[in-house]
Formats: C-alpha cells, structure tokens, sequence
C-alpha cells in the first residue's frame, strides 16, 4: 500500500481534465479582467482539441494530453498579456467566413459587415458589377462581396504590401477569386493599374486622428497595425483622396460606400456632396452609431 502510494507521488498529477483546464482558465482570464473570460476559454480550448462546443462539455472528465494542455496554457497566457483573442486563434470570423489574421492587417471588426450589407444593396440590381475595395486589408470586405455576389468582378487593392499577401492567402483559402493590387490611395497620381468604370467603391480606411491613439483599447492600439488604424492629424484626408478616386474611376450612377469614425460621419457626408455625390445618406452601425456614409455619382456628366 505505501509503495503504491510512493508511485502515485512519483508519477505526478493526473492529466488535467477539459472542465479542469476550462475553469482554470476562466479565473485567470477574469483576474486579468478580459471580456467574455468563459466564451474565451471555450473559443481557445475547442481551437487545441479540435472539436466544438457541444462536444467539450459533452465529455468534460476527459483527460487532456500533456502537450495540448500546455499549448493551451500558453494561448491563455498570451490572451492574459492583452493580445487579441482573433491572433492567437489565427484567423477571425466575418460574414460567416474564416479569415487568417496576423499583425500584418486590422482584425475584420462585427460593424464593418453594416459596410457589406449597404455595398450589396447598392449593387443589387447590377448583373456582373465592378467593384473596387481600397484599403483591403485581411480582405474581408472584398471577399465576403465576392462571396455573396460571385458573378461580380471584384478588385482590391491596399498599400501594404504585407496585408495583400494575408488577402491573397485568404482568398485562396477561401477559392474566391479577387483581383489584389498595390496601390495608395494617398497618391499623386491613380496607378494605371487600378480599374475604372467602377459600379462600386467600397472602403474602410484609417480614420481615426493620431491625438486619439491614447484613448483607444489596448487591444487594439497596440495590435492593429497603426497604417489601417491612423489619419494623422487630418481624419478627413482619406476620404479627400477617396472622393477623387470615385470621380475618375466610377461610372455615371455608380455607388460609394464609406466606412467613417462616427464623430465625423457627417462631415464625410458634406465632403461627398461637395465632391458631386448624390443620394449621400448617412447608417447606424448595429450599436446605433453613425458608421457609414454612402451616395451615387451622378447619373450623366451633366446632372
């Protein structure tokens, strides 16, 4: 009897169970007061044993192997640390779709797919529209259009060169076929390269001012790339540059859809109808903030 209690010690612990690891988790992530601590455990563990939800707590004695339990540990750790949940995991859900995600590109946010649904409107009578998305990013805007409207030719285009290539592997991932392309929208000059006869312009660029950067969640200030995230002093500039795109490169009739910090919401609007824009109108995003600025070229070079 003593021996085998001898052994039992010498072994060590038994393997730690997934309800074990999950609560564990839990007080950690609550101690270190980030949101959804359970919904996180569950999103971290279910990612280390490959299965879903259900199937955790279906079966929450059973034991985790060493090795699983210490990735684990270490993606807690890291989650703890302030690092965003969506890069740990490597990838982010948008519009139903999994989209890789790195340090590389801006974590495809909830209210951007408010910037998808007036884009699809806007295009909804068009058989095969033309769509270009400036500032692409991880892609998600471009693709999930793509997705839902898979006869329309969709182009994207960022400055970075490193997003594009987080684009690219995405909608390979994802066999979506999107046209990629390098091009700043801050330019002198339109690159040659960038396709007109546009039945839509879609964009969510840097608009938040740098005097605000303080302000910001960590999680984002310090993880989202500061060139998706920034406007420098002037958080209308962007917009400037893209009102001039959508007068050279959008057909008579064609749309703009804008996503807009929500405190200068209706100066983009004036900015777009002082550019020509009709039918500029203002959205909520889901929580009720104005976040989208859309209108229509004009219908004839004359109107």
């Amino acid at each position: 009897m003593q021996n085998d209690r001898d052994s039992e010690e010498d072994g060590g612990e038994a393997p730690p169970t997934r309800l074990g690891l999950l609560d564990s988790a839990v007080r950690r992530l609550e101690t270190a007061e980030r949101t959804a601590p359970r919904r996180t455990a569950e999103w971290l563990l279910t990612d280390v044993l490959g299965c879903d939800r259900a199937h955790l707590y279906a079966h929450p004695d059973r034991p985790v192997a060493p090795e699983a339990a210490r990735q684990f540990g270490e993606m807690v750790e890291r989650r703890e640390q302030g690092e965003p949940l969506q890069h740990i995991l490597g990838y982010a859900s948008f519009r139903g779709l999994q989209f890789r995600v790195s340090p590389d590109v801006m974590v495809p946010r909830p209210e951007t797919e408010v910037v998808v649904d007036r884009a699809l409107a806007c295009i909804q009578d068009a058989a095969r529209p033309r769509v270009l998305d400036v500032g692409t990013g991880s892609g998600c805007i471009a693709l999930a259009l793509k997705h839902e409207r898979p006869a329309a030719n969709i182009y994207a285009c960022d400055v970075s060169a490193a997003a594009l290539a987080v684009a690219r592997e995405n909608a390979e991932a994802l066999q979506l076929d999107v046209q990629f392309l390098e091009a700043d929208v801050l330019a002198d000059e339109i690159p040659e390269a960038v396709p007109g006869n546009l039945d839509l312009l879609v964009s969510n660029p840097p608009y938040i001012p740098d005097d605000e950067a303080e302000s910001l969640p960590s999680v984002v200030r310090e993880y989202d790339p500061d060139v998706s995230l920034f406007a420098g002093t002037d958080p209308l500039r962007f917009y400037r540059a893209l009102a001039r795109w959508a007068k050279a490169l959008c057909r008579p009739g064609a749309s703009v859809v804008f996503e807009v910090h929500a405190a200068y919401a209706d100066e983009v609007a004036d900015l777009c109808r002082r550019g020509g824009l009709s039918e500029v109108a203002v959205a909520e995003d889901w929580s009720g903030r104005p976040r989208v600025v859309w209108g229509r070229a004009p219908a004839d070079e004359n109107s």
